[in-house]
C-alpha cells in the first residue's frame, strides 16, 4: 500500500495529540520525526530519534502508544532528503 506523504511536522502533531489524550503521558514528549536513512522500501521512511520524560513513565507510554505509531507507519511517510533539499 502507498503512504501519504506529510510534512514532519504534521506527524509531530498528530503524536503529540494522541500523547494528550494518554492521562498519565501527557509530560511525555516524543522529539521530532527525522527521516530514516535506513529506509529499504518496505517500512516507512521516518523514525521518532528518541523521546523526553520521566524514565520510568516512557515505556508505559510507549506500550500504550505502539498501536496508534504503527498506524502512523503504515499510512505515512515524509519528504525524503532529497525532496527537501530541491
Amino acid at each position: 500500500m502507498k503512504r501519504a506523504i506529510v510534512s514532519p511536522k504534521t506527524l509531530d502533531a498528530l503524536i503529540r495529540a494522541k500523547l494528550s489524550t494518554l492521562g498519565d503521558c501527557q509530560q511525555v514528549e516524543a522529539l521530532p520525526v527525522t527521516w530514516n536513512e535506513a529506509h529499504n522500501g518496505h517500512n516507512c521512511n521516518w523514525m521518532i530519534p528518541g523521546w523526553v520524560g520521566e524514565a520510568d513513565v516512557v515505556p508505559h507510554c510507549l506500550e500504550k502508544l505502539q498501536h496508534y505509531l504503527d498506524f502512523l507507519r503504515e499510512q505515512f511517510d515524509i519528504p525524503g532528503e532529497r525532496a527537501r533539499a530541491e
